[in-house]
């Protein structure tokens, strides 16, 4: 009996080994192992795409305004402050930037979310006036149709405001909404 405890334990410290350097050769291209965002409170989740420096996403004071993302990217060594042409509006968590022009240090963006199936595995909270067909059919138990006829009730009849009002939407219950209210 004795015996068969030993095997065992060598066997579950040679599985551990095995795995150790099996998670090793996982990421070969990257030094350290890639992090994971987690949401801080306070801090907003924000995608910096094409044009910028550093690609990915980014933890922003609540109330970040685009123009002071811009700087924050983009000031020089000097202390030159770049120039955002646009709307300098507050920045959400889930929204995503990307750079369509430069003119001699003059910024102009797409400002856009990222899709919900993203915003979900970050921990970002959605919104249900801030979403498409394809965001809708990334949540669990609704297809196409059901999420053609949710985008298709908010064009016409306005903005739900918050996730209970989707229950005016044919198809949708408080029990659907119970099961979809984590992610918002």
């Amino acid at each position: 009996m004795k015996r068969a405890h030993g095997t065992s334990f060598l066997v579950v410290v040679l599985l551990a080994i095995l795995l150790f350097h099996l998670g090793r050769t996982v990421f070969p291209f990257v030094e350290e192992p890639p992090a994971f965002a987690v949401n801080r409170p306070g801090y907003m989740t924000v995608f910096l795409g094409e044009g910028f420096p550093e690609i990915g996403y980014r933890h922003f004071i609540n109330g970040s305004r685009v123009s002071d993302v811009i700087q924050m990217a983009f000031t020089d060594d000097a202390g030159n402050l770049p120039v955002y042409k646009g709307i300098d509006s507050c920045l959400r968590s889930g929204e995503a930037l990307r750079i369509v022009s430069t003119d001699a240090k003059v910024y102009e963006l797409e400002r856009f979310f990222v899709p919900a199936g993203q915003r979900m595995s970050l921990g970002i909270a959605l919104h249900p006036d801030t979403m498409k067909v394809s965001d809708w059919q990334a949540l669990p138990g609704i297809g196409p149709r059901l999420a053609a006829r949710i985008v298709q009730d908010r064009q016409k009849n306005g903005d739900f405001g918050e996730i209970m009002a989707v229950q005016r939407v044919s198809g949708i219950g408080p029990a659907t909404v119970k099961r979809l209210r984590k992610f918002f």
